[in-house]
């Protein structure tokens, strides 16, 4: 049987905490890790399975007293017998009866507290407990978007097999502005159908976002290359560059600087995504000094001039 996971551990509270504690730390880890945010799937998983048994009082007091919420897991005999005399069985347990959480399934269920059959002098009685409705799987598929497309949102059209069908229907998928790499958009009940009358799955979306020949996305931030000349490095200069909002930018290269230097201009990012975000993330410029590959007859003589003139050391040896 596998080990209960520390729920406690999962969502970084104390065992004393209370339900608002519980809740806040629940919900900042779920802003986190959410997959349609680009989150760890799996790790909302464990923070989904935490919060539900730490947030229900039933379920939270018999993990505190027997390391699992699950009634079918706890031993018959665990110490939790309140009668005179303790286990009325005696023992460690009564053979071939399960745990207590069996017994008390079966009384709830109609078959008496010793299983489906009973026998009293007539004819023995079964009972089959009816199938529960289940929500249908989840349906998954990709989705690439330009850079444009995910920095400004848009409207995508998909065709899928229609739930408990052999027909396809177009779907619309609308990608939110400031979509990122690896987000999700979710469709609520265009998964597989139900089971036994249950709702169907949902249909996950996964955004993937092409390359651009100028910027990358970081988040809400996008990246750019600026390149300039040796002179210009040296000496500074004023360059106009496209942001990808479609505007026109003016920035200031500082007379020394250095190829790697990066150059922030506020709010020209993409739009921030999440239940509590607001503005634009940055546009974030990364200077390359182009070092010259041929030089004419001016340039040489010119950079000769400069380097007899030059008496900074640069090396330490």
């Amino acid at each position: 049987m596998a080990q209960t996971p520390d729920y406690y551990k999962t969502l970084g509270v104390p065992r004393d905490a209370d339900a608002d504690t519980i809740k806040k730390a629940f919900r900042k880890l779920a802003r986190k890790y959410h997959p349609d945010a680009g989150g760890d799937e799996a790790k909302f998983k464990e923070i989904n399975e935490a919060y539900e048994v730490l947030s229900d009082d039933k379920k939270r007091k018999l993990y505190d007293q027997y390391g699992t919420a699950n009634e079918n897991q706890i031993p018959f005999g665990g110490g939790t017998w309140q009668g005179q005399g303790g286990n009325p069985f005696g023992g460690s347990g009564f053979a071939g009866f399960g745990s207590w959480a069996d017994i008390l399934e079966s009384i709830r269920n109609g078959e008496g507290a010793f299983g489906t059959e009973w026998n009293f002098g007539g004819q023995p009685h079964s009972y089959q407990a009816q199938p529960r409705p289940q929500k249908g799987a989840d349906k998954k598929v990709s989705m690439t978007v330009t850079f444009d497309e995910a920095f400004k949102g848009c409207e995508k059209k998909v065709r899928i097999g229609k739930a408990g069908s052999s027909e396809k229907e177009t779907l619309t998928i609308k990608i939110p502005a400031g979509a990122v790499e690896g987000g999700r958009v979710r469709l609520r009940g265009k998964g597989a159908p139900g089971i036994q009358g249950g709702p169907a799955g949902d249909l996950l979306v996964t955004i993937h976002i092409a390359d651009h020949p100028l910027y990358t996305r970081d988040k809400a931030n996008v990246l750019m290359n600026v390149p300039i000349t040796f002179a210009e490095a040296a000496l500074g200069t004023k360059v106009v560059i496209p942001a990808p909002d479609g505007t026109k930018v003016s920035i200031k290269v500082p007379a020394g600087c250095q190829s790697g230097t990066v150059l922030k201009v506020k709010g020209k990012g993409a739009p921030r995504l999440g239940k509590n975000a607001s503005g634009f993330g940055d546009l974030l410029l990364t200077v390359v000094v182009e070092v010259p590959k041929t030089l004419n007859a001016k340039q040489k003589e010119a950079l000769e001039a400069f380097q007899a003139a030059t008496t900074d050391k640069v090396r330490a040896w």
